[in-house]
């Protein structure tokens, strides 16, 4: 197995269950090699539309999001979309809906946001705060990565998008279970890859 410097790409994408980063590698990836492999962590290379991009889950929460995005950015990545699940704090977003991050990189957030629109991908631009924050009753949506991911990002000078699904609306109490999270994907992650092979 290749150590994992040998095979990151400028461009990666970010999953925290490996079997959603397996699956992912198989929809979307041409040319398809899995680099590296340690527990949670699995790294997939290569490329979308002739576009070079690494693959990589890494664990549960954020503490492991953050720790591997210091990796990726010590070898060489430079911009990251982050794909995960939120909670909806209001009926404006139904389960499955995909939502744009704001408060990463704007270049990347403009893309995405254009892609979107060429692709037909229902996406919508909102706030994404923490858990444990005060937040009003409409239209924000609750992510326990995405605001850390930001920052940390921000530091390393990295650019950095998350791409989210509603998985579950606070106000109803409607959850998607994690296998339905899994297969309800696809939009944003179709998304990602395009805003990857856009730029």
């Amino acid at each position: 197995m290749k150590k994992i410097t040998e095979g990151i790409q400028r461009r990666v994408i970010l999953t925290d269950d490996p079997m959603r980063a397996k699956m992912l590698s198989a929809h979307h990836l041409e040319y398809s090699t899995l680099i590296y492999e340690l527990g949670d962590i699995i790294v997939f290379s290569g490329s979308y539309n002739n576009v070079p991009i690494a693959l990589a889950s890494t664990g549960f929460g954020s503490g492991a999001v953050l720790s591997f995005l210091g990796e990726l950015k010590e070898h060489g990545a430079a911009e990251i979309i982050y794909l995960g699940g939120c909670v909806s704090t209001t009926d404006r977003h139904g389960l499955r809906a995909v939502i744009l991050a704001d408060g990463g990189d704007l270049g990347m957030c403009s893309r995405a946001s254009e892609t979107a629109r060429k692709y037909e991908i229902s996406a919508t631009i909102r706030t994404v705060l923490p858990p444990d924050g005060a937040y009003p009753e409409e239209g924000c949506i609750i992510d326990d990565i995405t605001g850390a991911f930001y920052e940390q990002a921000c530091a390393d000078g990295v650019a950095a998008l998350s791409i989210l699904t509603v998985s579950e609306n606070a106000k109803t109490g409607e959850k998607m279970e994690e296998h339905e999270l899994r297969s309800r994907l696809y939009a944003a992650s179709r998304l990602a890859f395009e805003v990857f092979a856009v730029s």
